[in-house]
């Protein structure tokens, strides 16, 4: 329950015991709005929030019944009970019927909370905004300031809900809010901490997938100059194989007046059948 206003009911209900008008809440001198007004009292009292919510709304139907008290405890049964579109509705109704109500910045508070809830959060930052700037040194202050806070982060804006989170831990440790601020303060954190993570890791990904590039392409280049080398020695060694057939024709001699034995030629015949095969094969890889 608000610690503003939190024994307004109780006051209010007392007063219907002391009287005895409780006690004759079947009778016909208390009329229908009478009793459900009561009722709703009652319903405030034992945590039913539905229950305070449907009996209030019928008490308020009856002028004698509709004060800004009743229209109050009505709005935190709504907010109580999350019936949080119905909260902001009657919160308007309030402002505009009660603007004279010291209870006039509670209820906006509570608006304030409740467009927040429904997702409203624009319009929820205007609400609080405006009770904090006119309620400075109010008790309700710090939950404003905290609320205002869950509005900026529910939107992303960590910087700016941090700062009121700070403000909240910072200015008013005793306050009811101040572990929730200090709470969202660590999430903020730790949400941080894994962004820098998460940034380390795009960076060396992408640090390794750059080293991966450099090395293939210098692979691919080793590879190149490879098949270029073994291609010379190729036509190299198919050149002087050419070069010797041909002088051994043309002096019709033996093998060995051209200075090369057929074992040598055999060999550098079986060295370019070698050259050949690596050839095939690293074309065949690439």
């Amino acid at each position: 329950m608000e610690p503003v206003k939190k024994t307004c009911v109780f006051i209010l209900l007392s007063f219907f015991l002391a009287s005895g008008i409780y006690s004759q809440g079947t009778s016909s001198s208390i009329d229908s709005q009478g009793r459900s007004y009561i009722q709703g009292l009652e319903s405030y009292r034992n945590g039913d929030w539905t229950g305070a919510s449907l009996f209030l709304r019928q008490a308020v139907a009856s002028p004698a019944y509709s004060t800004a008290d009743s229209w109050y405890i009505l709005i935190l049964s709504e907010m109580y009970g999350e019936d949080y579109s119905s909260a902001v509705n009657d919160a308007d109704y309030f402002l505009t019927t009660f603007e004279d109500s010291g209870l006039g910045p509670y209820v906006a508070y509570q608006k304030g909370r409740a467009l927040h809830y429904l997702g409203q959060n624009d319009d929820a930052v205007i609400v609080l905004s405006d009770y904090c700037h006119q309620n400075p040194g109010d008790t309700m202050y710090p939950s404003a300031l905290f609320w205002l806070g869950e509005c900026f982060y529910d939107d992303y804006n960590f910087e700016t809900a941090r700062a009121l989170y700070e403000k909240v831990v910072a200015d008013f440790p005793e306050n009811e809010k101040s572990p929730d601020a200090q709470f969202k303060l660590d999430l903020i954190a730790q949400r941080e901490r894994e962004q820098k993570l998460l940034y380390l890791l795009k960076m060396t990904g992408e640090e390794y997938l750059s080293s991966r590039e450099e090395y293939e392409k210098q692979l691919r280049e080793y590879q190149t100059e490879d098949l270029v080398s073994l291609r010379r020695q190729l036509n190299a060694a198919n050149q002087r194989i050419k070069e010797l057939e041909a002088g051994a024709a043309s002096v019709k001699t033996e093998p060995l007046s051209n200075g090369v034995s057929d074992e040598e030629m055999a060999a550098l015949k079986a060295k370019a059948r070698q050259i050949q095969k690596l050839l095939d094969e690293k074309n065949g890889g690439m």
